[in-house]
């Protein structure tokens, strides 16, 4: 018996020594103390903190003090973010389960190693982003979400207790810190302050398991944030993000003393910047339409939150006022399907919901209302083709059908940040079907299929002996937009063209092998002719040289257009990606003709699924995760001198038949291509100069 007694008394020792140190609040007093000597004491409904904090009791003041942030209206926008719910990423909250692309982890014994990255013991695959945004805790609004759904308790004490880990084991760090594994990377910080806490805490203020103490913990963690944010602020759109931080902060919580002077601060910064950063033409400097979206959606926040919280004076109209030309910069460059080409770094859009705020801040806009409205409401664009001198994209489009055709060509720089190695690349669309494609570039993982896919390998394009493109990063002039990409463009409102030119490095030594030239003839209502020159010039000149035109087309399988002829066609078959749009009925798909022109010396081939070898190897995947099989078409030609591929691209609706009868290279210079109509077009390369016309 006395052994049975002292067992228990040893195990009760035990569990005491091993009890998990989140089960109970971690707040130390100089949080605490950090907060209330923080505190303007004057803000209407914190007389009774005052009293207490006036009279030393600190643990009753800021009692007090989260009494009167429990009983306060929370601002609409920020409580917006929880209404819709990732019901998957809630339970994967609860079990410490953290995703990033395809790669999930879940942390035994219910603690977050926030250093850690799963991603770095996978050979070739290590992707920052993996830790990076664990930390930014995208989870905390769908489990707050949820917890309003069931009021499940488990969701705010996991909550709590995962904020409990971070403070812990996250201290502030004493310089800026954006660099591998870094937990305090400035645009987590401005995330977690305008999104992630944020709309966790509008939810979960309330909870009884978010302790007074947890509650002051809170306020102390995005009071430094917001510190360090003022500090130590970046550049491009993560500036904007920071600052959103910044201000979303200083909003919902106008009781601490330097609040005002933050919101003003983050309002200048932001007025300031945005005037840099979006082009004459309205694109953002960084030419990538994620960024684009991210920068106007921060901005537009911004003025939502000011309004909800009471402070919508502070926003000054110049403020507002470049946002109109950033919405007209989507205009322009909107599919048939209201989303963007994807140009660099980015994934798909869905302009009709953030147009829902441009019919807002511009409501004399009847386009605006067009989009967001998705054609009920509005009016249509009064223009079709366009060019965008300073963003250097020129949009062929058939009209503002929902299933039109539609083609962009990007002819300018590489962008500030995030930018492909992609200059002339050409993006085919028929209604919401991408058929000759850019994938965006998939994740930010160190891997072959990264390099692959921002390479112009991984574009619509052409090779010179195995190499593709290489504009030097370090070289201003090649990432600064500067304006003047007209591309000679011409649009007489039944046939557009355009023009652009590639002369610069093709490998690291910096030779410029040859200049590729293409033109870009569209005959509506879908026929797109294709020019490619390759003119050697420099070390390149009396050589014989490997050219390679490809193209991928989202498609697992090709069928042949015409008899005899390399002409292909796409079909239906592909496979969904989770980050990519698919038709919910394959069979509704739309499909592409790809067909040479210029057949003679020439190779075609195509590739499907090629993930094994080197990145430059690599061909017929799309990047964005999980990798899906396409396909890659591949025109070759080897020769001295000028060399030329000429390329006829056609859209199809699901239910349109081959409309192709015959193709006939008539000289090195002349096509002639037949249709089952009896119409004949004809194109024709005068002094360089590329011509075609339909009878």
């Amino acid at each position: 018996m006395k052994i049975r007694i002292i067992q228990a008394i040893l195990f009760g020792c035990i569990c005491v020594l091993t009890a998990d140190e989140f089960d109970k609040p971690v707040l130390r007093e100089s949080w605490r103390d950090e907060v209330l000597s923080s505190l303007n004491w004057d803000h209407p409904g914190l007389e009774t903190a005052k009293k207490f904090y006036q009279a030393g009791d600190k643990k009753r003041a800021s009692a007090a003090f989260v009494k009167y942030l429990r009983e306060k209206k929370q601002p609409a926008v920020i409580a917006a973010l929880v209404k819709r719910p990732n019901v998957r990423s809630a339970k994967e909250g609860l079990a410490y389960t953290w995703r990033q692309c395809q790669n999930s982890y879940t942390f035994p014994n219910k603690k977050i190693d926030w250093h850690f990255n799963m991603t770095a013991g996978i050979p070739g695959m290590l992707d920052d982003e993996w830790q990076w945004q664990l930390n930014r805790m995208h989870w905390f609004n769908d489990m707050a979400g949820m917890y309003l759904k069931t009021k499940d308790p488990a969701y705010p004490a996991t909550f709590v207790r995962q904020l409990r880990s971070w403070a812990v084991s996250c201290p502030m760090p004493s310089r800026r810190q954006n660099v591998r594994g870094s937990t305090w990377r400035t645009i987590e910080c401005g995330l977690r302050l305008s999104k992630f806490w944020a709309g966790a805490y509008t939810a979960f203020i309330k909870a009884p398991e978010f302790t007074d103490d947890d509650v002051i913990m809170y306020c102390y963690l995005s009071l430094i944030q917001r510190r360090f944010l003022v500090k130590h602020n970046t550049t491009a759109n993560i500036f904007i993000m920071e600052m959103h931080g910044i201000y979303t902060f200083s909003a919902m919580f106008p009781e601490f003393k330097d609040a005002g002077e933050s919101r003003k601060y983050a309002v200048k910064m932001l007025g300031d910047r945005i005037n840099t950063m979006l082009l004459p033409d309205g694109f953002l400097n960084e030419l990538t339409n994620s960024y684009h979206n991210s920068v106007v959606g921060n901005m537009i926040l911004v003025c939502r939150i000011a309004r909800d919280c009471g402070f919508g004076g502070e926003i000054p109209e110049s403020f507002i006022a470049p946002l109109e030309r950033a919405f007209d910069a989507q205009l322009k460059m909107m599919t048939p399907a209201f989303d963007m080409p994807l140009s660099n770094d980015t994934v798909h859009a869905y302009l009709w919901q953030n147009f829902k705020n441009a019919v807002t801040f511009f409501p004399k806009r009847p386009e605006f209302q067009w989009v967001a409205s998705q054609r009920k409401r509005g009016k249509a664009p009064d223009f079709l083709s366009v060019v965008m001198p300073w963003a250097g994209f020129a949009v062929l489009r058939e009209s503002w059908d929902p299933e039109a055709n539609y083609l962009c060509f990007d002819i300018g720089a590489l962008g500030l940040w995030h930018f492909h190695q992609d200059k002339l690349n050409i993006t085919i669309w028929k209604g919401q079907d991408q058929l000759l494609y850019d994938d965006g570039g998939g994740s930010y993982a160190h891997s072959k299929f990264r390099k692959y896919a921002r390479s112009s390998l991984g574009h619509n394009l052409v090779s010179v002996d195995g190499l593709g493109q290489l504009r030097t990063w370090t070289d201003m002039k090649n990432r600064q937009p500067q304006g003047g990409y007209t591309g000679d463009f011409k649009s007489d409102g039944q046939t557009d063209y355009v023009r652009g030119e590639y002369d610069l490095h093709w490998d690291k030594e910096g030779n410029r092998i040859c200049r590729h030239e293409r033109q870009v003839i569209f005959i509506r209502p879908r026929i797109f002719v294709v020019l490619d020159r390759l003119i050697p010039m420099n070390d390149g000149v009396g050589k014989s040289h490997k050219y390679q035109a490809r193209w991928h087309v989202d498609t697992t399988r090709l069928v042949s257009a015409l008899k005899g002829h390399p002409a292909v066609m796409t079909t239906a078959q592909t496979s969904a990606g989770a980050r990519e749009r698919v038709r919910k009925n394959p069979a509704e798909r739309a499909r592409l003709i790809v067909a040479p022109l210029f057949t003679q010396k020439m190779k075609s081939s195509s590739l499907s699924n090629q993930l094994k070898g080197q990145w430059n190897e690599l061909a017929g995947f799309y990047a964005a995760y999980p990798h899906r099989p396409t396909t890659t078409i591949l025109h070759e030609k080897e020769g001295m001198g000028e060399q030329r591929f000429l390329t006829l691209f056609i859209p199809l609706g699901a239910a349109e038949a081959n409309p192709l009868a015959a193709v006939s290279q008539q000289k090195e210079d002349k096509a002639l291509v037949k249709f089952s109509d009896g119409k004949v077009l004809t194109v024709d390369i005068v002094n360089g100069q590329l011509s075609a016309r339909l009878k």
